[in-house]
């Protein structure tokens, strides 16, 4: 759905420490990002959900997940685990490395390249129960350079992978490329 129209909310919660509550009962939403939130709008939308005055609130960010593909993390052989953190409300979640994947190679920098871009833009095609996946996190190996970086944030990836889970363990190695990126 382009547009969607949550209404008839009972209290909407802004997310803002300094005024937790917004003003109004409905929220219109055009391609993800709210437009308006106010009192009884009536705007066209593709998707129109009446809360029955239950409350709204912004979903929740987990800031460290270690997806590979889809909703599935070989590691613990986990199926539908981001689909079941979205059923307790955490709507968003940022990758700190697809390291679970089977037979990863470790110390190839070309291979950690193509992991983060290929994660990153599987993700961009899959929204498990409507979850955002910030997938793509280019895990630190030895022999990056400048040029490396460059090259995957041409293609979209923007995030750095868990430090030390790549080849390269030493605090400052790690610091003067995390400095790169």
């Amino acid at each position: 759905m382009k547009t969607i129209l949550v209404k008839n909310a009972g209290k909407i919660l802004s997310g803002k420490f300094d005024k937790p509550f917004a003003e109004g009962d409905s929220i219109y939403i055009n391609n993800g990002v709210i437009e308006e939130i106010d009192w009884d709008i009536s705007r066209q939308a593709d998707g129109v959900f009446d809360v029955g005055q239950m409350t709204v609130a912004p979903g929740l960010f987990d800031s460290h997940v270690h997806p590979v593909f889809g909703d599935f993390t070989p590691r613990q052989n986990t199926i539908g685990f981001i689909e079941s953190y979205v059923n307790g409300g955490v709507t968003s979640f940022v990758s700190a490395g697809e390291v679970h994947l089977p037979g990863r190679p470790r110390g190839d920098k070309e291979a950690a390249k193509a992991l983060a871009v290929l994660a990153h833009k599987t993700f961009k095609n899959v929204r498990p129960l409507g979850a955002k996946v910030h997938a793509g996190a280019l895990l630190l190996e030895k022999g990056l350079v400048e040029g490396d970086f460059e090259e995957v944030v041409s293609k979209g990836v923007w995030l750095v992978g868990e430090v030390g889970l790549g080849t390269v363990q030493d605090p400052d190695e790690a610091a003067s490329l995390v400095r790169l990126a």
